[in-house]
């Protein structure tokens, strides 16, 4: 609101008028695109079902209880083969992000013209696939099984550490670099002593928080035959095991909430 004086001259307004009318604008180009885009989603959504949800999810809900608990006795081999895939993706992923991170990073890349790009190039693909089409490809290319399950987790977490890691590279403190390199150190020793002592509690991080993920993300990959807990979710869904999806439901919660524990120790320890 434009502030006045006794005379109702104006002293001052919050925005230029120009700005206001910009903003103005913006709205309500942005809720022209919204209305457009609900119409579209409206054409192409059957509001039968829609209505009908909440009592499916009842019937579904009540033929799930109450849990078939001697089902529990099949998943723990699944559940194991759950917690290598995001165990051993991650350690693939930390082995070929470390090389890939300093290629990224501005201040230990080989070259900014060449190498960088090609480092970021590949740090965009892994983070832009998720882990299930990943998946959904390897099982194709390698057969179904718990190590397309692997490689997917281990090719999806590539972008995610490498990413992390190259920044925590280039916020390092650039004057113990400089005082290592004035003692004569060469390159390796500079590395060793100069930039790894600085980003090892940020790269200690990036490895529990990056398996923590992975153990929720390794679930679901057996819906696509990659291996674990979710080939034994997609089996009892398909043939209408209520009692038994509710007992593998319960697994997988425990699973995570059991890593996110673990994980959130190791942190406190390690950083």
């Amino acid at each position: 609101m434009p502030v006045r004086d006794a005379d109702g001259k104006r002293l001052w307004q919050r925005r230029e008028r120009r700005k206001q009318l910009a903003i103005w604008g913006g709205w309500f180009a942005g809720t022209l695109i919204f209305v457009a885009c609900w119409q579209f989603i409206s054409e192409k959504t059957v509001w039968f079902f829609v209505t009908d949800a909440p009592q499916q999810l009842a019937d579904i809900a009540s033929r799930m209880v109450p849990p078939n608990w001697s089902y529990m006795n099949k998943l723990w081999w699944p559940l194991w083969d759950t917690i290598n895939i995001a165990t051993l993706g991650t350690l693939m992923a930390l082995v070929l992000a470390v090389p890939v991170a300093f290629c990224a990073a501005r201040n230990t890349t080989p070259s900014r013209t060449f190498v960088r790009p090609v480092a970021l190039f590949i740090i965009v693909s892994s983070r832009s696939i998720n882990s299930l089409i990943w998946a959904m490809m390897l099982v194709t290319i390698i057969g179904p099984g718990v190590f397309a399950g692997v490689i997917a987790i281990g090719l999806r977490s590539i972008g995610f550490c490498a990413k992390l890691l190259y920044e925590a590279i280039e916020e390092i403190d650039e004057t113990q670099v400089e005082a290592i390199t004035a003692t004569g150190a060469s390159g390796p020793q500079t590395l060793t002593f100069g930039i790894v002592p600085q980003i090892l509690p940020a790269f200690a991080g990036i490895s529990v928080f990056r398996w923590d993920i992975n153990i929720r993300e390794s679930t679901v990959l057996g819906l696509v035959g990659a291996g674990g807990i979710g080939l034994q979710l997609s089996g009892s869904i398909n043939t209408l095991a209520w009692t038994q999806v509710s007992v593998i439901l319960l697994a997988i919660l425990s699973t995570v909430l059991v890593s996110e524990w673990v994980s959130a120790k190791v942190r406190h320890a390690v950083i």
